[in-house]
């Protein structure tokens, strides 16, 4: 898979390849279809769009009087699009059309409403970070007869809302990505527990996210900054903070403390919405300014999740809590991406964790490899080590669930016993009962099919649980309803009233009992 040069590893960006080919087969098969190209950070979204979009032109699928509107929600997405797209690097590299940059049309979301309602020469209609779409203010869009390819790190929303495409026509995970060499795996130092207690009940609302905006837990970050970044010799640091006010705070503590020490970083700064940052630029500028920079710590708030490339990134600090796995993972990606010519390049996630007694949800790191839904909250059980001690670890857990063994088809049953990669979704309708039996789904690396669906059961489970379960499940997922044991109407009950029981705990504030992730590393 991989090229080796004078013991250079050089990343395999083939899948890019496939990716491109599949779009445009998808588009030539229906010019008018919804697909989606899921792409986890750093693994070349915008690109290969583009590339897709070319490859469409030079074929004559678009040809010099279409055009396609590219729609993003921020300034930052807009100029990385357009970068991607005039850039002189790609345009050899890629051998671009030179109609193409006078054929795509990159508008912010508000500018493509008015531009749709006044032409009617787009061809096909790009959303960019298209977990959007499924908000209602996109809805317009699907209206039109036109093509749309949505652009997204993850194919499912955590609001359960479906997105409004008919196919994924290319999708990898995090996982393949890091064994292509195309991103880098962080290292996840050792969570910084604060030990203060902090009583919020949503990590949602801006006015409880300021509780953790406070002197003692300021100092304790940047505290652990400085000393983290002494051991691991950090360069570039991007801190997550929860609200604008945070933000300011929190870079007044840490610029305080870097000219304590000395300065060990040359620049530290901060940037929120609204062109707000220490240098009184506009954000773009700002942001071009610290791309430059070698070292440095850049304390943000919802900024530099999406449409902010910098390789030179080596730590990301989360200094809020968070229960969204799609800010997780977008924050994680800032650090991932693999800088050209560094061989040694590493990446740092540090957590800020508190007490949070009625918070009974957060993201961790254990989602990077997850391609499941967390909608549902499940608990996450990973088994790592040794074999044969991992394996005889995940054994005793499945023992004692009292597993249906049965459901767990013969080949995940060896790789367990071999001690390869196993993941395993087990739910139970009456957990709470001591002899109530735990079943399993069972999601092995490339088996999107199983993983879709049980995203899709799990975040529309409100809606789909008052339907006859039989009809819903053979009609929606007619492959996998005839295979055991999803062919059981016994499983299939107890499966959707464990999806539903645990809706109805996450309602209130619960811990989900029903539902376990155990994966075994």
């Amino acid at each position: 898979m991989f090229n080796f040069f004078r013991n250079k590893i050089v990343p395999d960006w083939s899948f890019q390849l496939t990716a491109i080919s599949n779009i445009v087969v998808d588009f030539g098969r229906n010019p008018k279809g919804r697909f989606l190209l899921v792409l986890p950070t750093g693994g070349g979204k915008t690109l290969t769009a583009i590339r897709s979009l070319n490859e469409m032109i030079n074929k004559g699928a678009i040809n010099g009087d279409d055009k396609v509107l590219w729609i993003v929600h921020t300034l930052s997405l807009q100029s990385h699009a357009k970068k991607n797209l005039e850039g002189e690097k790609n345009i050899k590299k890629f051998s671009l059309n030179p109609k193409l940059k006078g054929i795509v049309d990159v508008r912010m979301k508000a500018e493509a409403t008015r531009a749709l309602q006044v032409k009617n020469n787009y061809r096909l209609i790009v959303i960019d970070e298209a977990h959007h779409a499924a908000a209602s203010t996109y809805s317009e869009f699907f209206e039109y007869p036109i093509g749309i390819l949505g652009l997204t790190a993850t194919p499912h929303r955590m609001d359960a809302k479906e997105l409004p495409f008919e196919k994924v026509s290319y999708s990898i995970t995090f996982r393949e990505l890091v064994q292509r060499k195309v991103v880098l795996l962080p290292k996840f130092l050792p969570e910084i527990r604060t030990g203060i207690k902090i009583e919020i009940t949503s990590l949602g609302d801006e006015d409880q996210l300021e509780r953790f905006n406070s002197k003692e837990r300021n100092d304790l970050v940047a505290c652990t900054i400085f000393q983290e970044a002494g051991k691991y010799a950090f360069k570039k640091v991007i801190v997550f903070a929860g609200t604008n006010a945070h933000v300011k705070r929190l870079y007044e503590t840490l610029s305080t403390e870097n000219n304590r020490l000395g300065s060990p970083f040359k620049h530290v700064g901060y940037i929120y919405g609204g062109d707000a940052n220490d240098k009184d630029l506009s954000n773009e500028k700002y942001l071009e300014w610290h791309h430059s920079q070698e070292s440095s710590i850049l304390v943000n708030c919802k900024i530099l999740n999406e449409g902010y490339d910098d390789p030179n990134i080596d730590t990301v600090v989360m200094a809020t809590p968070t229960n969204s796995i799609l800010y997780y993972l977008q924050c994680v990606g800032r650090v991932v991406r693999n800088p050209e010519n560094n061989d040694n390049a590493k990446a740092f996630v540090v957590e800020i964790v508190d007490q949070l007694p009625n918070v009974a949800y957060r993201i961790d790191n254990r989602w990077l490899f997850a391609e499941i839904s967390d909608y549902l909250e499940p608990t996450i059980i990973d088994v790592k080590g040794i074999w044969p001690i991992k394996t005889i670890k995940a054994i005793a857990k499945l023992v004692s669930l009292r597993i249906v063994l049965g459901d767990i088809p013969k080949s995940a049953l060896l790789a367990l016993l071999l001690g390869k990669r196993v993941n395993l979704l087990l739910f139970n309708d009456v957990p709470y009962q001591s002899l109530g039996k735990w079943r399993s789904i069972t999601m092995q690396d490339g088996d999107i099919k199983q993983i879709r669906m049980f995203n899709d059961l799990s975040d529309n489970i409100d809606e789909y649980y008052p339907l006859n379960h039989d009809y819903l499940i053979e009609k929606k997922y007619p492959q996998e309803s005839q295979v055991y044991p999803m062919s059981s109407r016994a499983y299939r009950s107890s499966l959707m009233a464990a999806l539903r029981r645990a809706a109805t705990l996450k309602g209130d504030k619960k811990h989900v009992d029903s539902l376990v992730y155990l994966s075994v590393q």
